[in-house]
């Protein structure tokens, strides 16, 4: 931890205004996308008001062994796991990366490879048969198809350019684990595309 952020952290354990509206503004938008692929949209904002108001009581307990945005992360998915619980809508880690009912199930083995690789390219691409905001809300659609885990991995990774290592110790799972999860994840948006290329629709 730098000198720089555990000057804020101390700001923050003297719950100074300015400090707390620096940290507010640099990572609430990050967390409520985070959490968004577990407790939906709706619940988002709510379950992060709640992130942060158990970060603030216990910012002076904070050891520094993680950057502060990964203990604010750590805090916000632990929160939104508790309030899937409440809801009885928890997914089990064994669960995690299934997704039986999604209409792409078929089309990769268990080890996660194609049963049928997608065809060649044609010259035609997806922004030739989509408009640009077309191809995005369609992309956008999927991702929220994706099973919670592959959905909050992918967005660590791909949205917020974040190592694997931080987003393993976010979630608390192996580096592995993310590894096959994002590995899932990019596997059914290719298959999206794939889609795109042989009919033109979303």
């Amino acid at each position: 931890m730098g000198s720089e952020e555990a000057g804020l952290i101390d700001r923050l354990a003297r719950r100074d205004r300015s400090a707390i509206e620096q940290v507010v503004r640099a990572h609430h938008s990050f967390l409520v996308g985070m959490v968004m692929p577990l407790v939906g949209m709706e619940l988002a904002e709510d379950v992060v008001q709640e992130a942060w108001i158990k970060a603030l009581t216990a910012v002076s307990r904070f050891e520094g062994r993680a950057r502060l945005r990964t203990w604010l992360a750590q805090i916000a998915l632990n929160t939104a796991r508790s309030r899937r619980r409440s809801q009885s809508r928890e997914v089990s880690l064994e669960e995690w990366g299934r997704d039986p009912g999604s209409p792409l199930v078929d089309r990769f083995a268990e080890n996660g490879h194609w049963k049928d690789p997608p065809g060649a390219w044609h010259h035609t691409t997806p922004e030739e048969l989509l408009t640009e905001e077309e191809l995005r809300e369609c992309i956008e659609k999927h991702l929220q198809r994706l099973p919670p885990d592959q959905q909050t991995v992918l967005r660590l990774r791909e949205f917020e350019a974040l190592e694997l290592a931080e987003i393993a110790a976010i979630t608390e799972l192996g580096e592995g684990n993310v590894r096959v999860l994002l590995h899932r994840a990019r596997q059914r948006l290719h298959a999206m595309i794939d889609h795109f290329q042989k009919v033109g629709t979303c």
